[in-house]
């Protein structure tokens, strides 16, 4: 059974997502994380476990619930979720969904080049969303029949 991670801390982001891999590949097994810290522990804990890593750059530090509020906004932590996963190892194909152009100053062209560099064997470029435009459903599923099939 293929399994992917979808790391988003958007709700209507990450329910689009899984729209599209439900639609296009029924078989595929989705689990879901909302925030940096919750991701971490995910990945380093049961990445064998998964095909793939859709992820979101910036997030929470913390899963927003009842008793936590989220924590603080990280506009880099894929970043640093892909650090830890190249300090680790962790092979597993990171694939980042997002959708803005710039992060902390740098655009996202910057950063797919710098992420390319730093992390050669897991991460894979990335898909920029949108709302309002349905180009990014085409590329993702693309791109999964090349990591899933």
């Amino acid at each position: 059974m293929n399994r992917i991670l979808i790391v988003e801390d958007l709700p209507e982001k990450a329910d689009e997502i899984k729209v599209v891999i439900a639609k296009a590949f029924p078989n595929i097994e989705i689990e879901e994380r909302t925030s940096y810290h919750s991701a971490i522990e995910e990945i380093y804990q049961n990445h064998p476990r998964y095909k793939l890593i859709l992820l979101d750059i910036s997030m929470s530090t913390f899963d927003v619930n009842v008793e936590e509020n989220g924590g603080l906004p990280e506009s880099l932590a894929g970043k640093r979720i892909l650090q830890g996963m190249y300090l680790r190892d962790i092979p597993t194909k990171v694939k980042v969904v997002t959708m803005y152009e710039s992060f902390d100053g740098k655009s996202i062209k910057e950063l797919d080049r710098e992420l390319k560099e730093d992390n050669p064997d897991s991460y894979d470029g990335f898909i920029f969303f949108s709302f309002k435009k349905s180009e990014w459903k085409k590329q993702l599923v693309e791109y999964l029949n090349t990591v899933i099939c």
